[in-house]
């Protein structure tokens, strides 16, 4: 594929304003939340480029693997966090939802500087089933695992709030080089499937947390996760776990914990409302024999809803998910 430049005036607009503008001495288009995407290109492997612009605050970047306007893989960088650890962002978009609270840490994001007031490219490079994001030339964000299988797609630009955008180009993907070491991966005792009530059963992600966000459409906003476990012995048993947005958890009938953990802001690392193990920690004395686990799981915004949990404990024995 040679390196193409895509009109500005081509791209298919599915966002809430749209117009072409000059910004900084070049024709650009202004984009305000949502997609705008070029005429459909025929390799699945791509070099994709674009040039980007911010006034202020935003969340500009790229959308490929595109299957419809509410399923796609999207790379982004934050200007208004430069030099932050999430200052470039792989957040796929699941049902029309972004997922970052599940998609958090090494491999999902990545340090980068990201100017405000001037342009700055933005590249992504996806081969396969990975994928390489930079800024200006830095270190690039590896994407090692894409969270969605398709391979195939059209692509173009994003943005929540207000972005510019700019000589987008495309081009084949040559290769991505020796695959990183940062593979996310469930940690030790993780759960790693629960039967969703009036569903059936979901497999979580390979960094174990739940995406309820895959398998659920929107118009869902609450379910009952259940997983059945035996001991052998008498003893206590250590539930460790995170979610979003707010989770009820019950050990054989009887509510063991409940709280939320939504978006905060931008104080800390703890106020992103990210889904990681560590999270909460709750101590249980059980007896031995059959127990039930239950864990009623809310959304009330829309950067991914999800669970991860490992319980730990001497003669802890899983049953299988189908048993509910």
């Amino acid at each position: 594929m040679e390196d193409t430049l895509i009109s500005l005036h081509d791209l298919e607009i599915r966002a809430a304003q749209a117009e072409v503008v000059t910004w900084h001495g070049r024709e650009a288009l202004r984009l305000e939340n949502g997609l705008a995407l070029a005429p459909e290109v025929g390799a699945k492997d791509a070099s994709i480029e674009v040039l980007i612009g911010t006034d202020g605050p935003a969340y500009p970047g790229v959308a490929f693997r595109v299957a419809d306007v509410l399923n796609f893989e999207l790379a982004y960088a934050v200007p208004h966090v430069s030099g932050e650890w999430d200052a470039l962002q792989y957040d796929p978009v699941f049902h029309g939802s972004n997922t970052w609270q599940l998609y958090h840490g090494p491999g999902y994001q990545r340090e980068a500087q990201v100017p405000t007031g001037r342009w700055f490219r933005l590249k992504v490079d996806t081969c396969g089933m990975r994928a390489a994001v930079s800024v200006d030339g830095q270190p690039s964000l590896e994407v090692e695992r894409l969270a969605h299988s398709i391979v195939r797609g059209q692509f173009g630009v994003w943005t929540f709030r207000p972005a510019y955008f700019c000589d987008l180009r495309v081009s084949a993907c040559e290769g991505l080089g020796t695959p990183s070491e940062d593979v996310p991966s469930a940690a030790e005792g993780v759960v790693k499937s629960w039967f969703v009530e009036d569903y059936g059963v979901v497999a979580c992600e390979p960094n174990g947390v739940l995406n309820l966000n895959r398998h659920l459409p929107t118009s869902m906003e609450k379910v009952r996760l259940v997983r059945r476990f035996e001991t052998s012995e008498e003893g206590k048993i250590t539930f460790e776990f995170g979610f979003s947005d707010g989770l009820v958890l019950e050990l054989d009938g009887e509510v063991i914990y409940s709280g939320e953990n939504t978006f905060g802001g931008f104080a800390d690392r703890a106020a992103r409302g990210y889904v990681e193990l560590g999270m909460e920690s709750v101590r249980q004395q059980v007896a031995a024999g059959s127990h039930h686990l239950a864990g009623k799981l809310e959304v009330n915004e829309g950067f991914g809803w999800g669970l991860v949990l490992a319980a730990r404990g001497e003669g802890l024995h899983w049953l299988p998910a189908e048993l509910g």
